[in-house]
Order: structure tokens, then C-alpha cells, then sequence
């Protein structure tokens, strides 16, 4: 059984460290190793990889360092440091589906105006706003890259070997006639002679390789996101208020384990309060389309089923949706006549409420219906009520510092 650990060390960097306590198996004889498998193995490789868990503990680590231990009322700027990033298809900080976000599209206009926001909290420009943004993932691409032209190298003499095989002739990894045409099409009043074939299949793999690049930020909005809150948790919170990243139930005290018909449920992130005598049990989730909102209410239903002794527990949701139905939605959801979430946490909520405030000349050619008008209106109530707070002070009522 395995289990993440987070502390916080009084150090002048307020470094957070974080253990991986392997706890050996016993048999009748007393202690016993257990060999390591093939899946062992293979998980020990993810976590080391440069996206991996290992890494980004460390990364999230070096960026305090840097920049300096967050309080509450900064966990967001360290939160957005890290994790947000720039759509290059808009080149605005992402804050909604980019194929909604198009020049021409409403949300085009909300990006826009939370981008500006944005520069005005950190203090710079929105045209310099990206150097401060996106720190984690350019950090861990960076090791990525390293000794990748040698990975890729490898890969091709192999490939030449397979298809030596064959006494044929087959088409070459990047061999894109539509790519050679647009870049002839665009750039070729500025070539003086035709590049080779051979020059294009290079460009298109290189291509393809920034695009599989740009596709593992994915990883950093999941187990990213939740290693990033542990660690802010950690920093900032009361002395004995611990965290935890995805844990399973069963480690959670007064939680029975899963039977064998059951699934095995793991919380995105656990925090213990002994002044609180039951956990609060937090849904991490960067975005969620509607479709997968049932997977928010199936946790809820997984938690209440496994708590054995009846402790209750605080249920949580942190997010950076901005899309105004979803938001209502998670606010709004009753079970047993009960919220499902004591709150709803985003990280925050002067963002959300920036993205709706914009000139009308920068709404778009797309009007705002009266039913999305009416639901960016409930948010705001949800934010009068409480039902809607911020990371600030969410991690306040955790007993931190202001």
C-alpha cells in the first residue's frame, strides 16, 4: 500500500516535501519484500518522467523558491503562474474551449477581457502577460526535450530496419503532400531555390512532435492541478491541517475499503483537520464539460456509501470553469436536500466576474442570449451567497493567514 504524505518544514522558503511511505507486506514468518513487477517498475518510470509525479513535486517546489511562498490572498497569482497558459490560437490566457474562443465569437470578447484583468493583477502588459504564466509546464518540457534529438534518432534508424523487411517501398514518417503545399503556397516567393522533399518531411515531424508536446499539459491540469493544491494547502494552512493527493477511501479514517464489486475509489485530494472532526474530500477539476458532471455526483453518492462510521465529511469542488451554466450547476446541485458541495471553490472569482463584464463593442457578432445573461446574473448571486468563493478564502476558512 502506498500513500502521499504532504508537510510543511519551517525553512525561511517554506519548502513543502513530500514522501512516498511503501509500507512492507507481511506474511506469518514476519516482514517480507515484495519484488517488484512489471507495473511497479512502470509506474516508478511515470513518476520519474519528466511530466511525471516525481517531477512536478519537485518543479512546483523550485517555483517557490524562485518566486516566493504564497499566502492566501496569493495562492492564485501561484496557482495561475504555474498551471494557466497562453491559446495560441487566440494568444490569450485559455479560460474557455478555444473553439468557442475565435476572433468574431463572444467568448472571444470575455477572453479578451479577462486577459486584460489578468496583466493588470500581475502587473505587466497583456502583451508580456505569457512570460509569467505556464511555468510548470515549460519546466518539465524542458527536461522533456533534453536528449530527445537522440530519442528521435534512435527511432528513425529502427523504423529504417522494419521496413527493410519488406521488399517494398513505403511512404516516410512525415511524408505530407498538404503540408509541402502550404508552405510553398505561403512561402515560396521567399525561397530562392525549392526546399527537398526531405526538408518537408523534417518541418512535419517536428510539427507533429510540438503538437504531441502541447497534448501532455493534460496531465498537468489533472494530478498537476491536485499536486499544485497540496502543496499550496500545505504552505499556507494551520500547522495541523495535512494534505493529501489521491487517496484511496479506504485510507480515509472511519471510510470502509471497497468491496470486490466495487470500484476503486480514490479522493482527488484529502485534507485532515484534527479541530474538525471529519475530512473535507475535494473534487479537483480545472474545467468540466456537462457531460461530466454525473462524474461529480457519482463520487458524492461513492463517499457517502464508504462512510462506515457515519463521521461526515466536508465535500469540496475547486475549480477554474468560467462557463456560467456549469458553474450554477455545481452551486446548484441538491442531494437529500443538501448542497453536494459545502462550496463551490474557484480560483478566482473577480476572474469569472471580469470575463462577464465587457465592453458591449467586444461582444462579438454573436449576441449574448437573455438565458446565458440570466445565468451569468445567478453566478454572481451564487458569489453573494457564498455559494461561489475563492481560493483566498477557501484557504482562510482551512485557518490560514490572510
Amino acid at each position: 500500500m502506498q500513500f502521499l504524505l504532504c508537510w510543511r518544514v519551517r525553512s525561511p522558503k517554506h519548502s513543502t516535501h513530500c514522501l512516498h511511505d511503501k509500507r512492507a507486506s507481511h506474511s506469518r514468518g514476519g516482514l517480507k519484500k515484495s519484488s517488484p513487477s512489471a507495473k511497479d517498475s512502470s509506474l516508478r518510470k511515470q513518476r520519474g518522467a519528466p511530466f511525471g509525479e516525481r517531477n512536478r513535486r519537485k518543479l512546483i517546489a523550485d517555483y517557490l523558491a524562485q518566486f516566493g511562498a504564497p499566502t492566501a490572498a496569493s495562492a492564485w497569482k501561484t496557482v495561475y503562474g504555474l498551471l494557466l497558459w497562453i491559446d495560441r490560437s487566440i494568444g490569450l490566457a485559455h479560460c474557455y474551449e478555444s473553439d468557442k474562443c475565435q476572433p468574431g465569437c463572444r467568448w472571444y470578447g470575455r477572453t479578451l477581457a479577462f486577459h486584460n484583468w489578468l496583466a493588470e493583477q500581475f502587473g505587466t502588459t497583456p502583451l508580456e502577460l505569457g512570460r509569467q504564466l505556464d511555468w510548470l509546464f515549460e519546466a518539465a518540457l524542458a527536461k522533456y526535450r533534453d536528449g530527445l534529438e537522440g530519442k528521435l534518432h534512435a527511432r528513425k534508424l529502427k523504423g529504417e530496419l522494419q521496413r527493410a523487411a519488406f521488399r517494398t517501398t513505403f511512404p516516410l514518417p512525415g511524408d505530407d503532400p498538404e503540408l509541402e503545399r502550404i508552405v510553398n503556397e505561403i512561402l515560396a516567393s521567399y525561397f530562392t531555390i525549392k526546399p527537398p522533399k526531405e526538408t518537408f518531411d523534417v518541418l512535419g515531424e517536428q510539427l507533429r512532435e510540438y503538437w504531441r508536446q502541447e497534448n501532455k499539459r493534460k496531465n498537468l491540469l489533472g494530478e498537476g492541478f491536485e499536486d499544485v493544491l497540496c502543496t499550496v494547502i500545505s504552505v499556507v494552512a494551520a500547522n495541523n491541517v495535512t494534505a493529501r493527493t489521491r487517496t484511496s477511501i479506504a485510507e480515509v479514517a472511519g471510510f470502509s475499503a471497497p468491496g470486490a464489486k466495487d470500484k476503486a475509489t480514490k479522493v482527488d485530494l484529502v485534507i485532515e483537520r484534527p479541530n474538525i472532526g471529519r475530512p473535507a474530500l475535494v473534487n479537483v477539476k480545472w474545467s468540466f464539460r456537462a457531460d461530466r458532471e454525473d462524474q461529480l455526483w457519482d463520487d458524492f453518492r461513492e463517499y457517502v456509501h464508504f462512510d462506515r462510521n457515519r463521521r461526515g465529511f466536508d465535500h469540496f469542488l475547486i475549480t477554474n470553469e468560467f462557463d456560467p451554466a456549469r458553474l450554477n450547476a455545481v452551486c446548484n446541485r441538491m442531494e437529500a436536500n443538501s448542497f453536494v458541495f459545502k462550496n463551490v471553490v474557484h480560483i478566482n472569482v473577480d476572474a469569472v466576474l471580469a470575463a462577464y463584464s465587457l465592453p458591449a463593442a467586444a461582444e462579438g457578432s454573436e449576441k449574448p442570449a437573455g438565458e446565458e445573461l440570466s445565468s451569468m446574473a445567478r453566478v454572481r448571486r451564487q458569489t453573494a451567497d457564498g455559494r461561489l468563493i475563492g481560493l483566498g478564502d477557501w484557504l482562510i476558512s482551512l485557518g490560514a493567514n490572510g
